[in-house]
């Protein structure tokens, strides 16, 4: 059982980090209307048979939608993909106590590493791969279990590589590595070995079956190392695949303050360190940083592919390195005060970021009719507030609201659990989520609305044009009608 005074403070970690998704209605996750998109698509394409989806069952990115589509029930569409993904952020504070309970490690290190799940990954709104990281969690502690029951044991690891392998493949496949990793290092048991791969192998045959749909559907892109595994080691990348949410100097303060508590760790129990570290999980830190330094940054379309293992691998080494030895009382005050600090700023950027950022977008969604034809152009590419391109997909939340089609869609992904019974071949122009400079008028015909993020003089043109119709006049977000 879980002390009351630990169960205290996992309460207090996962209200902090809750403040943020509850004082905003629309978060700065770049991906997460699309997410939302594919809960209605699902319905689509599970009550219509005519419709133009259909579902990937065998996909291993599936899993999430379970939670993205009990939000969907619970919290209604408008508020499915924050309310969702508070879930996630709740099951990540848990599970990484959990861990720290379960492996005796210190219960502080975990309430520090909280803040680590608000970088990047969320930012960009990677909901399977977010998902994929608190279940990898799961398999950590499943693998300490000493079952009594081959049969017992073996079930157990067939669902457990049920459950990664439909959250997220690579978070499933680094589950296997740190299987033969564990076992080659500290000399296991050859026969568990083999019993836990050979249960996982039906869904490591599956994974073979299903990528080459992938290329088939058109998921395929350049392989990209924008950056050597020098260049990584920098401060600069170190800071930006740790956090890499909001701007300013705020993430590297906050480094700063992991990266103290580490040096503190090991300077206090320099002469005790070897007994007192955690040898595994330093040794799943290491490998996760491993993957980080050598992974290209762009792979099949999946983007910053080796900076999304470095947050999880540095909550594994807050946890694996010896305790810091400050009293108690002191040490909890102040790990309370950077988590409230860090959530505080975090809440105020977002809150700012709505207000200015996203204005017009309600005003905007409330004035469509059901099942529109809709064209997203966001001209204003970067954020003041948070870093990425948080606006390519905002577009989406008109087919979460109200249905219809979109110029682009995950369903054009191969990728996803919903798609395009045939691959779309559209006659507008591609890729206008990214270059919206590049549509042109002949675009706007294929659509009946056109739902467009620009600052005042860029409208002030629009309302001129003898294509575009203005329904909705306040706000960096507007809506027109297209004349046809």
């Amino acid at each position: 059982m879980i002390k009351k005074d630990k169960l205290l403070l996992i309460g207090i970690c996962c209200f902090l980090a809750a403040v943020p998704f509850l004082v905003v209605k629309f978060p700065p996750l770049t991906d997460l209307p699309q997410h939302v998109a594919q809960v209605r698509l699902f319905a689509d394409a599970l009550s219509n048979p005519a419709s133009p989806y259909r579902i990937q069952w065998i996909t291993p990115y599936s899993l999430v939608y379970a939670v993205l589509g009990g939000s969907w029930l619970v919290f209604g569409p408008e508020n499915a993909g924050r309310m969702g993904m508070l879930f996630i952020v709740i099951l990540w504070i848990v599970m990484l106590h959990l861990l720290a309970c379960k492996m005796k490690r210190p219960i502080l290190a975990a309430s520090l590493g909280s803040i680590l799940f608000f970088g990047h990954i969320l930012y960009w709104g990677f909901y399977q791969f977010a998902f994929g990281w608190p279940l990898f969690i799961g398999w950590i502690l499943l693998a300490k279990i000493e079952f009594r029951s081959r049969w017992k044991e073996g079930l157990a690891f067939f669902l457990a590589s049920v459950v990664l392998y439909t959250a997220h493949i690579f978070w499933f496949l680094a589950a296997i590595g740190w299987l033969v990793t564990r076992h080659f290092v500290f000399k296991g048991d050859p026969k568990k070995l083999i019993l836990r791969i050979a249960v996982a192998s039906p869904l490591l045959l599956l994974g073979v079956v299903w990528y080459p749909s992938l290329a088939a559907y058109g998921f395929k892109s350049q392989t990209i190392w924008a950056t050597t595994p020098l260049e990584r080691l920098s401060p600069v990348w170190l800071v930006d695949a740790s956090f890499g949410g909001i701007r300013g100097s705020t993430e590297y303060i906050f480094f700063a303050l992991l990266v103290g508590w580490i040096l503190l760790a090991c300077l206090q129990n320099r002469q005790t360190f070897l007994s007192k570290m955690d040898k595994e999980l330093l040794l799943l830190c290491a490998l996760l940083f491993l993957l980080a330094l050598v992974l290209p940054d762009k792979q099949t379309n999946t983007i910053r592919f080796c900076q999304r293992w470095v947050p999880p691998a540095f909550a594994f080494l807050l946890l694996g390195l010896p305790e810091v030895r400050v009293r108690r009382g002191i040490l909890t005050a102040f790990v309370l005060m950077i988590i409230a600090i860090f959530f505080a700023l975090t809440s105020l950027n977002w809150v700012a970021f709505e207000s200015s950022e996203m204005s017009g977008l309600k005003e905007s969604l409330a004035a469509l009719p059901q099942a529109p034809r809709v064209l997203g152009l966001s001209y204003i590419k970067e954020s003041t507030t948070v870093r990425g391109r948080p606006f390519i997909q905002v577009f989406a939340y008109s087919q979460v609201y109200r249905g219809g089609d979109l110029n682009f869609s995950f369903a054009d992904f191969g990728p996803s659990l919903v798609i395009f019974r045939q691959p779309r071949h559209p006659p507008w122009t591609l890729g206008l989520e990214w270059l919206p400079e590049k549509a042109k008028n002949s675009d706007l015909s294929f659509f009946e609305y056109s739902l467009i993020n620009a600052d005042e003089e860029l409208h002030a043109s629009l309302r001129a044009s003898s294509i575009l119709q203005q329904i909705t006049s306040n706000g960096r977000w507007r809506l027109y009608k297209v004349r046809q």
